[in-house]
C-alpha cells in the first residue's frame, strides 16, 4: 500500500489462541507474497493465460507452410487378371459368350505387376497460404486479444487476492485487540467485584451491590470467550487463502501507530473541523483517483480485449467468402512393379472461392459486431460503476480517518471517568451501577477507536483495489 495511516496503535501485542504452533511473525507484505505464491485460483488463471499463448503461437503458425503426407499398403487376397479372349471373340462376330482364344494368355491390370499381390502407396505433400482475404491475421489477432483479456483476468484475480488476504489480515488485527479489551474488561470487572465483596465485608455495601457486580464480571467472560472463538475463527480465515493449517498462529505486524504524546484534544477539533468542511476542495484528489481507475483497473482492459476479439471474429467470418489461394508440392508413390518411375513430383496452384453461400457469412460476421457492440457498452457501464466505487472508497477512507482522533479522546476521557466515579464510590458518594456504567463506556471507547483505525486500514485497501493499484 502506498499511503499508510499517520497513527499507529501502542497498547500491547496480540496474544495466541488455540493449539495452534506460534510461527516466525510476517507483515501484510509477506503474506501477499505467500498467498500469490500457492493460490490455486490463480494458479489456475495463470494456466489459461499460458494456454491463450498457445493458441497466439497456433494462430501464427498458419502462415507457414504444412507438410502432410498419406502411406497405406494394400494386401490382395488374388492378383486380378483382365482375359482378352472375350475382345477377340467380340471382334470375330463371336456370341460373347466367353470362349477363349488358344495360345492367348490372361493378362494382369496395369498398375500391377506379374503375380503381384500387394499395392503400396504414398501421398507427401507441402502447401503454403498465399492469399486468405485476412482471415490468417483476423485469426492472430483474435487469439492475441484473447490472450490480452485472459491476462487482464489474471491480474484482476491477483487484486482481489490481495485485498481478500489484507480484509483477512486486518480481520485478526481486529479480533487480537477485541480480544484485549474483553480480557482489560474482565480484569476490572474482577477487581471491582473484589472491592465489592471488602466492602460488603465491611458494612459499607449491601447483597445487591456484589451480586451487580459479579453478574456483570460473568457477562464480561462470556464476551471473552466470544472474543477468543472470533479471534480462532480470523486465524482460520487467513491461514485458509495462505494454504496453511488452520489453526496456525504468527506473530502479525500491526498496520499503524498512535503517537503516544500527541495532543488528543487538538486532534480531536481539528477532525470535528474538518467533519463540517464540504469535500469540495478535494474533488482533484478524487478525479485524479477516478482517472487512474479507468486507465488501471484490468475489469476495462479485459473487456476491451474482449471487444477487440470479437471484432477480428467477425473479419475472419467475412473473409470465409473471399478467395483462398494456395501454392502445393507433392510427390506420389505407387508400389506397382509395372510403372516406371514408381515416383512422381507435382506442383498445383489451388484457389478456393465460395461465389455466394446466401448470405449466412455476413450474417454471422454482423452477429459477431452486435456482441463487439454489446461488449463496449458494458465496458462503458463498468467505467460508471468504478468511477461510483471510488469516490465511495475515497469518502469511507476520509471518514475512517476523521473518527480516529477523536474516538482516541473519547478513550482518554472514559479513562479519566471511570477514575473519578471509581473514586467516588469508594468514598459513598456514587453507586456501583455509575461504576459499571463508566466501564461500559470504557470498553465501548476502546472499540470505537480500534474499529476506526482498522477501518481505516480496510478503506485504504479498498481504495486502492478500486483504483486497481493494489
Amino acid at each position: 500500500m502506498t499511503r499508510m495511516s499517520q497513527f499507529v496503535v501502542v497498547l500491547g501485542v496480540g496474544l495466541g489462541v488455540g493449539t495452534g504452533r506460534l510461527a516466525p511473525g510476517e507483515d501484510l507484505g509477506q503474506a501477499w507474497d505467500i498467498a500469490l505464491r500457492v493460490n490455486a485460483q490463480l494458479q489456475s488463471q495463470r494456466a489459461e493465460a499460458v494456454a491463450a499463448g498457445l493458441n497466439l503461437a497456433a494462430a501464427r503458425s498458419a502462415r507457414l507452410p504444412s507438410v502432410r503426407t498419406y502411406t497405406f499398403n494394400a494386401f490382395l487376397t488374388v492378383t486380378p487378371e483382365t482375359s482378352l479372349s472375350s475382345f477377340f471373340g467380340s471382334a470375330k462376330g463371336g456370341t460373347g459368350s466367353g470362349s477363349a482364344l488358344p495360345g492367348v494368355p490372361p493378362l494382369a491390370p496395369i498398375f500391377l505387376g506379374s503375380g503381384q499381390r500387394d499395392l503400396p502407396a504414398s501421398l507427401t505433400f507441402a502447401s503454403l497460404p498465399l492469399y486468405t482475404g485476412g482471415r490468417i491475421l483476423r485469426n492472430i489477432d483474435a487469439a492475441g486479444a484473447q490472450l490480452g483479456a485472459q491476462r487482464s483476468e489474471e491480474f484482476r484475480t491477483a487484486l482481489d487476492l490481495k485485498l481478500t488476504v489484507a480484509e483477512a489480515y486486518v480481520g485478526v488485527l481486529r479480533a487480537r485487540k477485541n480480544l484485549e479489551v474483553a480480557r482489560s474488561n474482565v480484569e476490572q470487572l474482577r477487581s471491582f467485584a473484589r472491592d465489592v465483596r471488602n466492602r460488603r465485608e465491611q458494612g459499607l455495601a449491601i447483597r445487591s451491590d456484589e451480586l451487580a457486580a459479579e453478574v456483570s464480571l460473568a457477562n464480561g467472560q462470556l464476551a471473552e470467550i466470544q472474543a477468543r472463538t472470533a479471534l480462532e475463527a480470523a486465524w482460520a480465515t487467513y491461514n485458509r487463502y495462505l494454504c496453511r493449517p488452520l489453526t496456525e498462529v504468527v506473530d502479525l505486524d500491526e498496520l499503524t501507530v498512535v503517537p503516544a504524546t500527541a495532543d488528543w484534544k487538538h486532534l480531536a477539533d481539528q477532525a470535528i473541523r474538518d467533519a463540517a468542511t464540504s469535500v469540495a476542495g478535494n474533488e482533484d484528489e478524487v478525479r485524479d483517483l477516478t482517472q487512474r481507475a479507468l486507465g488501471d483497473r484490468p475489469e476495462l482492459a479485459a473487456l476491451a480485449e474482449q471487444a477487440r476479439a470479437l471484432r477480428a471474429q467477425a473479419d475472419v467470418t467475412r473473409a470465409g467468402i473471399k478467395p483462398q489461394v494456395s501454392f502445393s508440392m507433392g510427390f506420389v508413390y505407387l508400389g506397382s512393379k509395372n510403372l516406371v518411375p514408381q515416383g512422381i513430383g507435382a506442383a498445383t496452384f489451388l484457389a478456393d472461392w465460395t461465389i455466394t453461400d446466401s448470405g449466412a457469412s455476413r450474417r454471422r460476421a454482423a452477429a459477431q459486431r452486435q456482441q463487439e457492440l454489446a461488449t463496449l457498452r458494458r465496458r462503458a457501464d463498468t467505467a460508471a460503476d468504478i468511477a461510483l466505487q471510488v469516490r465511495t472508497r475515497w469518502l469511507d477512507l476520509q471518514q475512517a480517518r476523521r473518527r480516529i482522533p477523536v474516538a482516541r479522546l473519547a478513550i482518554a476521557q472514559a479513562e479519566e471517568n471511570i477514575h473519578v466515579v471509581t473514586d467516588r464510590y469508594r468514598q459513598q458518594l456514587s453507586t456501583y451501577t455509575e461504576v459499571l456504567d463508566a466501564e461500559t463506556r470504557r470498553i465501548q471507547s476502546l472499540t470505537n477507536f480500534y474499529d476506526a483505525i482498522y477501518d481505516e486500514n480496510l478503506a485504504a485497501f479498498r481504495l486502492h483495489r478500486a483504483v486497481g493499484d493494489l
